[in-house]
């Protein structure tokens, strides 16, 4: 998939020092990529970048106009520039990394990325792992984004390289895939983990967040690939019908009738025992303090790992000691009446109820749920995940997420609609300590949306904020 030609052709007129498509991290020697985005032309910072030492220009060729004849370094024509940026930046960052997993999913892939990074670790092989939690080579560095761009993930796995790893799980958003930050890359396995409401203000239409999705199987999968689809997700007629799989293997999990499925399952206290059939075997899984829907997401890692080659009954052995994912149903602390308050990133209507329903399950007492929308994302979701906080959970109280550019109090205003008996709490520090206060004996509250998260983004403006040491500290 990688075209050579650009870079070659670049490196016959200038020395090349580096790639860049943003003038804040443009350095002497840089080849710049003038992108067009959302709000801004990227032609407007062709003379910064001169300035700054930019060698050459790469431009798409419905950007060309007057202007440029006065530029005096060499300017490079392509037709799709965000592919050419993805190309020339894997041409030039080498890396040689024996197999490659990616994740996608609008909930899921958080968690299914993280129990394959981990189940590898476990079973002695060299890992990375790029998502939402950040970036491991040795430990986590933070990300602002699932799908670093495309220059990133060449330096990324150029470093992963050189310390030798040969696996790598890579989340693949839906934005990374439509704006081909992953162009070049060509994955040994793709997983597929659902696909519910969400992203719309990006993708307009539910037809085109899909096919984003489905990228990973028909573009981004190399032909002897293996692709791992749930089932059970929305749209599953459609994703049957559109993918590719033309000398690809794509199988599916959940159902029965399905290569990999759980048969039955039984609950102990905290311990999950469950019987799952592969290939007309049945293999007992036990897992340990693990919402349900957590241990499908880690069932499908497993599937994925098994189809790769691992032995399952290896990997069985490992499920009841592993860790829960960091910001995924994490329990944040136990108050003195003996309630307990668990964090979760859910941030659409599907995962929102997914949570309150195993909440539900784990106690006899009353379900708490605080959540908020972020500013300037999908407004379609807001009346929707109200609606859902409350008629799966007790009491609601909807505070502030990440604003962004949106007045706080008009995004609570379009959870809220005209919803009786949910709580308008603007401040998310002070909603939280009135969440737990509000605790009775064996309540659980689930603080929603931000998970791991370690920031809230006011305007243009990233403000330190852990959901996590806020809730212990109100627990203790």
């Amino acid at each position: 998939m990688v075209d050579n030609n650009l870079l070659t052709k670049i490196q016959c007129k200038v020395k090349v020092l580096g790639i860049s498509s943003d003038t804040r991290h443009l350095k002497k020697g840089d080849v710049f990529f003038a992108i067009n985005g959302k709000s801004f032309n990227g032609t407007e910072f062709i003379d910064l970048a001169i300035k700054k030492g930019a060698v050459a220009i790469v431009l798409e060729k419905n950007s060309i106009n007057k202007s440029l004849k006065k530029i005096k370094i060499p300017i490079f024509l392509v037709k799709d520039i965000r592919a050419s940026l993805s190309e020339i930046s894997i041409s030039f960052y080498k890396s040689k990394i024996s197999n490659l997993i990616a994740v996608t999913g609008t909930n899921g892939k958080t968690s299914v990325a993280f129990f394959l990074y981990s189940l590898l670790k476990k079973m002695k092989k060299k890992s990375g792992l790029i998502g939402t939690l950040g970036t491991s080579i040795n430990k986590f560095s933070e990300s602002n984004l699932t799908t670093p761009d495309s220059i990133s993930i060449s330096k990324i796995l150029r470093d992963m390289t050189l310390k030798k790893i040969n696996y790598v799980v890579m989340e693949a958003s839906s934005h990374g895939l439509d704006q081909k930050r992953l162009h070049a890359i060509l994955f040994d396995i793709g997983i597929l983990t659902n696909i519910t409401h969400d992203h719309l203000d990006y993708h307009k239409t539910e037809k085109h967040y899909i096919n984003s999705k489905l990228k990973l199987f028909n573009q981004q999968l190399k032909e002897d690939g293996i692709g791992i689809i749930n089932k059970n997700t929305n749209h599953i007629g459609y994703i049957k019908k559109t993918l590719n799989k033309k000398k690809k293997k794509i199988y599916f999990f959940g159902e029965k009738k399905s290569k990999f499925y759980i048969v039955n399952k039984e609950t102990k206290k905290n311990k999950t025992i469950l019987n799952v059939r592969y290939k007309e075997k049945l293999y007992k899984f036990k897992f340990k303090d693990f919402p349900f829907f957590q241990i499908e997401n880690c069932l499908m890692a497993i599937f994925a790992l098994v189809e790769a080659g691992f032995s399952i009954n290896k990997l069985r052995k490992f499920t009841e000691s592993l860790i829960g994912v960091p910001g995924r149903m994490q329990l944040a602390g136990i108050t003195k009446n003996d309630a307990r308050v668990f964090i979760d990133f859910a941030h659409t209507p599907d995962a929102l109820t997914k949570i309150l329903i195993e909440a539900k399950k784990m106690t006899t007492g009353k379900v708490h749920v605080l959540f908020g929308c972020g500013g300037n994302r999908d407004k379609g979701k807001r009346l929707l995940m109200g609606k859902i906080a409350l008629k799966y959970s007790n009491n609601v109280i909807v505070t502030d997420d990440n604003p962004r550019f949106e007045e706080p109090s008009m995004i609570r205003k379009d959870i809220i609609g005209n919803l009786e008996n949910i709580l308008n709490f603007g401040g998310r520090k002070k909603a939280i300590e009135y969440g737990i206060k509000s605790l009775e004996k064996k309540d659980i509250l689930i603080i929603a949306g931000k998970g791991h998260e370690k920031y809230q983004i006011i305007k243009n403006r990233y403000y330190k904020f852990d959901d996590l040491k806020i809730a212990k500290k109100f627990c203790k």
